[in-house]
């Protein structure tokens, strides 16, 4: 073999070697979220993306466009079903007739309390609807967050279902959402979000439903002094990465995108705890009348009709049962 190939050959190896050795190349990602920055899920996810960047020394930078800034959900779940964006959070009602199943986390009083949601998501059923999602969606969830327990408020004082009775009350755009309140006797007026204020304000409504937070920084409050401890709804909304993007990730990396979502969710949950506090203390201090629902069994017996529609099937019946189960 001549001194020259010789010396080749080493060359092409020590520069192998120094390639092999190299950092690979930082990955930016794109993640979607519909909340304004200061809102817990967005800190949360802002969280997520601080822990992923200090344990994988900054080769992966995931940076967040909060306030719908890439689009409304519908076109955000598109966008990262095709690998357009990389991460996002998401609540589940826009995925309900995609993936059935999770149809069951939004029944009316499915869920005890927020411990027992918790307890539901992270556990068995949890991993199970995950696996169902990425299945169905191409995306991978790697975390739950707190949306909060939804209750009513109105123009006029409600303390039982019959009160309910007439009154037009703006849903979301969803089948078991107008079944709900009509349900309750009440008049179902699908409603885009931005519209409720003006709404309950000119009296094209009686009332709406959501959580504290919504409720005071929407100042929906001010048009609608009576708020009802309904709690007739507590849905977990969704952490996912996109499909195509994880399987690129190493499982090395995996494994930190996973526990980092799950440390950002418990951050997220202390969050929304401490808003839903605090957002409750400002609307009481601002006037508002809260009517505590201690018994919610007459509110619950009116749910008996959504349950057979929407979870009638055997394998539904069962997921109910399981989440009932739940301890």
């Amino acid at each position: 073999m001549s001194k020259r190939t010789i010396a080749g050959r080493a060359f092409a190896a020590a520069a192998a070697l120094l390639i092999s050795a190299a950092p690979l190349a930082a990955q930016e990602w794109r993640g979607w979220n519909i909340h304004v920055p200061d809102y817990p899920n967005s800190r949360g996810l802002d969280r997520w993306a601080e822990l992923v960047a200090q344990r994988t020394n900054n080769r992966i930078r995931m940076r967040t466009f909060h306030s719908a800034q890439l689009g409304q959900q519908d076109e955000a779940i598109q966008q990262l079903r095709l690998g357009a964006i990389d991460f996002a959070n998401f609540n589940l009602s826009p995925l309900n007739n995609l993936v059935p199943e999770t149809q069951v986390l939004t029944l009316p009083f499915i869920f005890r309390d927020v411990a027992h949601v918790h307890k539901t998501v992270d556990g068995e059923v949890g991993d199970e609807l995950a696996k169902l999602i990425e299945a169905r969606l191409n995306m991978v969830v790697v975390s739950w967050f707190d949306a909060g327990a939804r209750s009513m408020y109105t123009r006029r004082i409600v303390r039982t279902p019959a009160d309910m009775q007439g009154l037009k009350i703006r849903v979301q755009t969803s089948d078991l959402w107008v079944d709900l309140i009509r349900a309750l006797g009440a008049n179902a007026t699908p409603l885009p979000f931005g519209e409720v204020y003006t709404g309950l304000q000119t009296g094209v409504i009686d009332g709406a439903e959501n959580n504290w937070p919504s409720y005071e920084s929407q100042r929906h409050f001010e048009v609608a002094r009576f708020y009802t401890t309904t709690e007739h709804s507590n849905v977990p909304e969704i952490v996912v990465v996109a499909k195509p993007r994880w399987d690129r990730a190493s499982p090395a990396d995996r494994e930190i995108l996973r526990t980092a979502a799950r440390e950002a969710s418990a951050y997220q949950r202390q969050l929304w705890a401490e808003r839903e506090k605090s957002s409750r203390d400002k609307v009481v201090a601002a006037g508002v009348t809260v009517t505590e629902i201690t018994d919610r069994g007459p509110w619950q017996q009116l749910m008996a009709p959504l349950y057979e529609k929407y979870a009638g099937a055997p394998n539904m019946k069962a997921l109910v049962d399981r989440i009932r189960a739940v301890q």
